[in-house]
């Protein structure tokens, strides 16, 4: 693979990345606003709490808030997520497993192994990338495999 290519493909993924976040934000964003409504009361127009008299329950500013948009906010948060970890999957799948159109040698397998068992056991992110690609480095030095 060309350092274009790898960069093309790069840019695209990042894109593609950012735009799935931005969309779920914006979406989530308008169903969760679409139906609410603040209702004026008579007490609240130009008076101050204290100048009225007590206001009935009825009289009361509440935001009407249905239950609906709010259980779609987080169905649509959840598959944004979901989609998400599906992308990094996806791409985590061809480029570890995968060299070309061959499997990869057996040095990377076990470094992906070694940076996802670190991950597993929460392990910072940087630490389990760090791991993955020493344990690769060594196996590869040493000629073992």
């Amino acid at each position: 693979m060309s350092a274009v290519s790898f960069l093309i493909a790069l840019a695209g993924l990042s894109l593609g990345t950012y735009l799935m976040r931005f969309a779920g934000v914006k979406v989530g964003a308008a169903i969760a606003t679409k139906g609410r409504r603040r209702t004026p009361t008579a007490a609240s127009v130009g008076t101050l709490p204290s100048e009225s008299a007590p206001a009935t329950p009825a009289e009361t500013a509440t935001p009407v808030e249905p239950s609906g948009p709010a259980d779609s906010t987080e169905r649509v948060t959840m598959w944004m997520d979901r989609a998400t970890v599906v992308l990094i999957g996806a791409v985590f799948a061809t480029t570890a497993v995968f060299d070309g159109t061959d499997i990869a040698d057996p040095a990377r397998l076990l470094g992906v192994g070694a940076g996802v068992l670190a991950a597993i056991l929460r392990v910072p992110m940087l630490l389990a990338v760090v791991i993955g690609m020493a344990v690769c480095a060594l196996i590869r030095t040493t000629g073992i495999l």
